[in-house]
């Protein structure tokens, strides 16, 4: 297994939209969107947004089989932060270190761009995830409540940060 990680572009919009939809489809309370919502989107809609370049993919040799986006508020005094949504791996690369690569990607990726902060929120009720953001420096620093409507009812995000300067 032979794993890069590399910003997503034009030439990708196909790969990224089936492994978007796999990946609603798996863990659907996990993503914003549903399987509905992605199979909608036009592949010159995701062109349009890996055109920003803030799409990092992770392949196993040619294959994209993990993905990760990225997104800074456009304003100068935020431009240390950058959020962390839509992470995904395939199942079968799962518990291999493939995690672990796309986050040293996206460390990679984000602090030439003066990037010292990263951000995200993850679900209460997802305890592996949990895990691998503390395993990986993320500090939690409040819960969202009724962050989605689930199935059952409201529910609630964890909102955690890791600072990439030490």
């Amino acid at each position: 297994m032979v794993l890069t990680v590399r910003p997503l572009g034009a030439p990708d919009a196909g790969a990224w939209k089936t492994l978007r939809i796999e990946a609603v489809e798996t863990y659907p309370a996990a993503f914003l969107a549903g399987t509905e919502e992605v199979r909608a989107m036009t592949l010159e809609t995701v062109t349009g947004m890996l055109a920003a370049g803030m799409t990092l993919g992770l392949f196993d040799g040619a294959a994209l089989t993990g993905m990760a986006g990225l997104r800074r508020l456009p304003f100068a005094r935020a431009a240390h932060r950058c959020e962390i949504g839509g992470f995904y791996i395939r199942p079968a690369l799962q518990g291999q270190g493939a995690a672990d690569a796309l986050m040293q990607g996206i460390v990679a990726h984000v602090t030439p761009l003066g990037v010292w902060q990263l951000e995200l929120c993850v679900a209460e009720k997802n305890p592996r995830a949990i895990r691998f953001y503390e395993r990986h420096g993320f500090a939690r620093q409040g819960r969202m409540p009724n962050t989605v409507i689930g199935p059952d009812g409201p529910e609630t995000d964890l909102f955690y940060t890791r600072d990439l300067r030490g």
